[in-house]
Order: structure tokens, then sequence, then C-alpha cells
């Protein structure tokens, strides 16, 4: 993922080039010097991925946009200016001000401001954060297994010799689902005889685990990474706020003129058995699998239609297994051709929260989630990513994702609901999608000794 259009930043400089560049100490040592400000990292973890091209490191912001409920903080050298408006409408000011490219988040709760009439989100929030947030970094950093490339003067070379700090191990006691299995199961028949009754198609339903949290997330992070490498990583430490996404799915990206998307439907747990794991992997193809990855395909189609050329939607892959540490997704990849001088913004904004995060048709079914769901989702279903300044963006869907504030974590998990969708069988797909936590918090320290194996 993060694709190399970043490197049209004027700011880099070739700081090191080698073929032993240790990527996993440098994240670790980079992240505690960049000090107790905000940093994101984005990150492709997956060596064998067609989609882990590069990683990229934002810190010491020149400038940050905040947005919850319409209330926007931009900060500036040191100054914050309040005001009320349209997160959208400000994220397109504020990217026109940077001189470098962008780097933040887009919360599910955005959608309240893309459609008319407004949605609303009553549902209690389980960790209190910005709906949408942005930096401009002072530092970037790009890099992958064969080097590095900074706007940072030090030589890098030198900067791994220097002794980082260890990170305190994470620890998560006590963690639990925030639903029990005979409340999911009533729901899942609720929205099934609504799917009867015609008020939608498919519903994406969710629930979060939730724990007490103590260590540091970055050795959460550390050990999500070492157990399911994927494209679409990122670490984001934003004030006392922390996000650990092990996400293989991209909500969007835009090259020029293409405009990519590449929806996740259909789970299927790995085997350690070789047989097996084949046989769970060929399970994916299923009829209730491919119906639902043709629903949110359609849906993609849609809203792209409305920010693309006319004709130029188009899928360009339909069912494809792609293979990670946990699981295997089945994958289908819709590519569009956007207007000329068109606005990233409203690119982004036309397709969000992505389709397969909601279901179909979207309205409908965003409106029966609030209903339904105890939470309010927050950055969960949203995208972490970055613009850069000629309006290319790659930015992915945020699952598999811990968010961690004051001493608290949760990690929603969820799935699409279809009128065929057996109860059980649902709930106990949630839990799949819940071993790239509960394993990484099983198997403590094992990241820390995978670094300094090293």
């Amino acid at each position: 993922m993060w694709i190399e259009t970043c490197n049209k930043a004027a700011r880099f400089t070739l700081s090191l080039s080698m073929t032993d560049f240790d990527s996993k100490k440098f994240i670790r040592k980079a992240v505690y010097d960049s000090g107790p400000g905000d940093c994101i990292l984005l990150e492709s973890q997956s060596r064998d991925h067609p989609s882990s091209v590069i990683s990229l490191l934002a810190a010491h912001p020149v400038r940050t946009l905040r947005s919850k409920g319409g209330k926007l903080i931009w900060e500036e050298k040191g100054k914050e200016h309040r005001f009320h408006g349209n997160p959208w409408q400000a994220l397109r000011e504020f990217r026109k001000e940077c001189k470098a490219p962008i780097f933040g988040y887009l919360g599910y709760d955005l959608k309240n401001f893309s459609v008319k009439p407004p949605l609303a989100s009553d549902n209690p929030e389980l960790i209190e954060a910005s709906e949408m947030y942005f930096m401009e970094p002072g530092t970037l950093v790009h890099f992958n297994e064969f080097g590095i490339s900074s706007s940072h003067g030090q030589s890098v070379s030198d900067y791994l010799k220097e002794k980082g700090i260890e990170p305190e191990i994470a620890q998560a006691p006590g963690l639990e689902p925030g639903i029990t299995v005979d409340e999911y199961i009533r729901n899942v028949e609720e929205i099934k005889r609504r799917i009867h009754e015609g008020d939608f198609y498919e519903l994406n339903y969710s629930y979060p685990f939730t724990s007490t949290f103590s260590g540091d997330p970055l050795d959460l992070y550390e050990r999500m990474r070492a157990i399911n490498p994927v494209p679409f990583g990122a670490f984001i430490r934003c004030e006392d706020l922390h996000v650990c996404c092990s996400s293989p799915e991209r909500y969007l990206k835009k090259a020029g003129n293409e405009i990519v998307s590449e929806p996740i439907k259909g789970t299927a747990a790995r085997h350690r058995d070789p047989a097996a794991d084949t046989l769970q992997k060929e399970s994916l193809l299923n009829e209730k699998n491919r119906a639902e990855n043709l629903m949110i395909v359609d849906l993609v189609r849609h809203d792209l239609s409305q920010i693309a050329k006319t004709g130029s939607v188009e899928v360009s892959r339909l069912y494809d297994i792609q293979s990670f540490g946990t699981v295997h997704q089945l994958i289908s990849t819709v590519r569009a051709e956007a207007d000329d001088g068109a606005d990233p913004v409203d690119i982004l904004e036309a397709c969000f929260p992505m389709g397969s995060m909601t279901g179909a048709p979207k309205i409908a079914v965003m409106k029966a989630i609030e209903e339904l769901e105890v939470y309010k989702r927050g950055i969960y279903s949203g995208a972490i990513g970055y613009i850069d300044q000629e309006g290319d963006f790659d930015f992915n869907v945020v699952i598999r994702t811990a968010v961690i504030r004051k001493g608290r974590l949760v990690y929603p998990v969820g799935g699409a609901i279809t009128g065929d969708s057996d109860p059980l069988d649902e709930w106990k797909e949630t839990l799949i999608k819940a071993r790239v936590l509960t394993e990484a918090l099983s198997k403590r320290g094992a990241a820390r000794n995978e670094v300094e194996s090293k």
C-alpha cells in the first residue's frame, strides 16, 4: 500500500539504501524519538502482497485539523482556530494550505455530513476521539525493506546504532465482547426479518470487544504485525489516543486519473494443516460469499459512478482470494477514471463510508445500523491514509483495529448479514476476525523477541 506518489514531496533527501535495512527496529526507534507529539505510520507489512510497495512515517506536525460533531480545530504555529462547519469542506481548505502530503483518518461518523438530510449518531462513544484528524508533517520518511528516504538530515545508519527505548509489554486483561451470543443472534434474526420485508439487501452488523489496557500500544501493534502482516497497516499516536490497525482492505486509491477500490466480503480462518487450509480457502467461493461480495461490488460501482467519467467504471477482478496470517479473504477490484481536475476530497466523500462496512442500499442500512448497534463506531469502519500535493491519495478501511485511550481498549468486529445468513455461523466469523488481537495478546513478548533477535 501507500503508493509511490508521496515521493513527489520536495522535502525528501535520500539518506540510506541498503539491503539489510531493519524496518522493524527503525519503526520502533523513530516512533519513540518523534517525541510525545502526534505521529502516523502507514506500513506495507506483507512483502509478498502486490500492494505492499512502500511505508510512510509522518511526525512533528506543522499544522493539524480536528473535527467532532461539526466543531473544528485548526492548529498552526501553536495557535488554535476554533469554528463550526462541514468537516469535508474544512478538509478541502486545509489541504490547499498545506505544502506537503497530509496524513490522517476519516471516522465513520463523517457519514453524517455526507448525505442529505444529515444522519445522526446517538449511541454511546466507547472511546472519545475526533471524527476526523489530519496533519501536515514536518518530518516525513518513506521506506521499505531495501532502504529509506527521509526529510531528516541524520545518517540513518548512525541513527540505528543509537540505543532505542524498549516498549512496555501490552496487556488487555478481561477482553470480552460487548454483546452476548444470544443478543447477537436475536439482532441477526431481526436484520434477516427486515431484509425479507424489503428494507435492505445486506447489512454489515458489528459489535465491540472491550478491555482495560496497560503497557505500550506500540508493543501491541508490533505483535499484531508479526501475526498478521498486511498491506494496509497503520499506527497512530494522536495526543493520548493510539490506533493499532491491521487492515487487509483498501478503501480508495487515486493515482493520476485512475481510482481503485478493493472491497472485501468473505472471510475464512487459516488452518495450520496445509490440506485443511486449502479447503478453507476454497470454501470462500461458496454461493453466499459470492452473493455478499457482488452486492458490495455493485454498491462501490454506484458510488464511483458519482465522480467518475461516464462509462469508465469497471470491475477488473471479481472474487479474488488473498491469504493473510490469520484469514483468507475474498476481494474484488473496481476501477474508474476521475474527471480531469477532480477534487480528491470530493472523491473520498462521495464514496464514504466504504460499502463493505455498511451494506446496501447504503443510506437505509446506515440508519438501521444506528438502531441495531449498541455503540458509536468511531474510527472503526472509517479510513486511514494520506493525500499528496497533486491530489493523489491512498486510504485503507479501518478493520482489525484496536483503539486505545486512557487505559481502555476497543476492538470492533463485524460482518455482512444477508437473508441467508446463519446467525451462529456469523458469530463464529466475528471471532475469527478477532484472532489478530487475541493471538497478539496471548503471545506476550513475541514481537519483542523477534525484533531483538535481528
